[in-house]
Formats: C-alpha cells, sequence, structure tokens
C-alpha cells in the first residue's frame, strides 16, 4: 500500500452563494431573501462564471494529464457541476462525503450583521482563532482535518498506490488538506489563512505529487505542490490559468530550543 503520485484537487467554480456572500461583505445584502437563506448548502449550482472557470481548468488539467486513475467529487451540487463541465475525457466519478464542505452549522447563508448580533461571543473568535474556531454546531478546519481528511488519505494509501487521483471538493477541505499533507504549524496556517497569496480561488487546484519536478525520483511521501487557477485575461476577454512553480516541502521537526523560541514569541497575557 501507498499513497498516489500524483494529488489534483480542484475547488469548484463560482456559485450561488459565493455570489450572495461576496455581495453581503460589500454591504448589500438585498440577496439575502427568505428563499435564499433556506437552501441547503449542498444545493447551490454554479454561476455562468463558474462554470468558466471550470471549463478552463478542466482544459489545462487534459493538457496536464489527458487520464487519471481514480476521480473522486463531492456530492455537493456546486461540485458535481464543476467536475462535468470539466469535460475530463472517461472520467469515472466516485462521490465520496468525506470530500464535502465544512459544515457552517447555524450560520449558513445569515448576514454579517446577524451574526454578529446573535452570536457575538462566536464571532470575536471566528476572527481571533481561524483554525480551531468552530461555527455554532458546524466545524472547524482542525475538525476537517482530524475528522475526514485523515480519513480521506488514509482511503488513498489502500486504494491509490502509486495512481493518478483527480478530486473536486471545497475550498475550507482543501486548506485542512494543506494543514494536513503539509504538517502546517498553527501559526504558519495562520498565516496563509490570512493571506492572499494563498487565498483558494474558485476553481483554484493543488497538485500535490511524490514525484520530484526536476528529477523525476520518487520519495515515499507527497513533497511537491504546484498551484494553478483560472484567473480572467481582460485584454484577451478570456479566462485563462495562472500556474505557480513548484514548491517543495518537508516536514517540520523541532528541538527543544526551537520550541522554546516558538513559545517566547507569544506574549504572556496574565
Amino acid at each position: 500500500m501507498g499513497m498516489p503520485l500524483d494529488l489534483y484537487v480542484i475547488r469548484h467554480g463560482e456559485s450561488e452563494a459565493n455570489v450572495i456572500i461576496s455581495a453581503g461583505e460589500q454591504g448589500d445584502n438585498s440577496l439575502y431573501t427568505q428563499d435564499n437563506v433556506t437552501v441547503p448548502d449542498r444545493s447551490w449550482r454554479l454561476t455562468a462564471t463558474g462554470r468558466k472557470q471550470a471549463d478552463c481548468i478542466g482544459r489545462w488539467l487534459v493538457s496536464q494529464q489527458p487520464l487519471f486513475d481514480r476521480y473522486l467529487v463531492s456530492p455537493y451540487v456546486r461540485t458535481r457541476e464543476t467536475a462535468a463541465t470539466m469535460a475530463l475525457p472517461k472520467a469515472k466519478w466516485e462521490e465520496t462525503r468525506v470530500l464535502r464542505e465544512r459544515s457552517w452549522g447555524e450560520i449558513n447563508t445569515i448576514t454579517k450583521d446577524d451574526f454578529k448580533t446573535n452570536y457575538a461571543r462566536n464571532w470575536m473568535f471566528k476572527n481571533t482563532d481561524p483554525l480551531y474556531w468552530r461555527p455554532p454546531a458546524g466545524e472547524s478546519i482542525a475538525d476537517v482535518a482530524e475528522n475526514r481528511v485523515h480519513n480521506l488519505l488514509t482511503s488513498l494509501n489502500r486504494k491509490s498506490d502509486a495512481e493518478s487521483v483527480v478530486m473536486v471538493s471545497h475550498g475550507d477541505l482543501m486548506l485542512a488538506l494543506m494543514l494536513t499533507l503539509e504538517d502546517l504549524s498553527d501559526e504558519e496556517f495562520m498565516h496563509r489563512a490570512a493571506s492572499d497569496e494563498w487565498k483558494i480561488t474558485n476553481c483554484t487546484c493543488f497538485h500535490y505529487s511524490r514525484r520530484d519536478p526536476a528529477t523525476g525520483r520518487t520519495h515515499k511521501r507527497f513533497c511537491w505542490e504546484q498551484t494553478a487557477r483560472p484567473v480572467f485575461d481582460g485584454a484577451e476577454g478570456r479566462w485563462v490559468v495562472k500556474v505557480e512553480d513548484w514548491r517543495e516541502f518537508k516536514r517540520p521537526v523541532l528541538s527543544n530550543g526551537d520550541l522554546v523560541d516558538v513559545v517566547h514569541a507569544v506574549d504572556r497575557h496574565l
């Protein structure tokens, strides 16, 4: 048994819920209608933009690897629609709930003002502890990593030894996967979560590999990652894929002195 050689993980394209939330963040709550706030999170469709993003990243994937050994998809409508629109040749998709979106519990599809008013203390923790913060009746990123990502990786280890695997999932699931595969410290996760450079935009693709891109030699663990994401080229009037350089990561091991340095970087509270 062993892990896949290559793992491609794609966030779904822009969804109707993304449009509602984005408008709310700009101060426009008009889309938070009674009908919209009662839609289950699993039921949102893609927008026209989301379908273009999915088509764009799909064409790029085919250029990288025309066929995959396994095709996995979250059962939510927006991920199913993304996977279908990517149009990967001869795809045979397996739906798996382990790839579903993080649960936002009682604050799913409510305005920011309602969240602040009705869950003031929870709102405070959201801003100060994004890794361990849990929405009321929902999941934290740490929950998703420990309860679902570990199960996913165990399953891949059993069933996809040395294979190429493509998965269509959700942004926060991808954050939890990054946290787990790269053994990120709490501090490094906080840095990435707050940085626009690490933002997982719609149809962003993480390509994790056990194969050294420079030499072709394989490693026992995933050690390399390359990010690709669709961006709209205004000059060309079309969606294109921006591909970042490969980066290597290693599992961090800390000495006693390293731990002391980490502790001393935190101010005392009393």
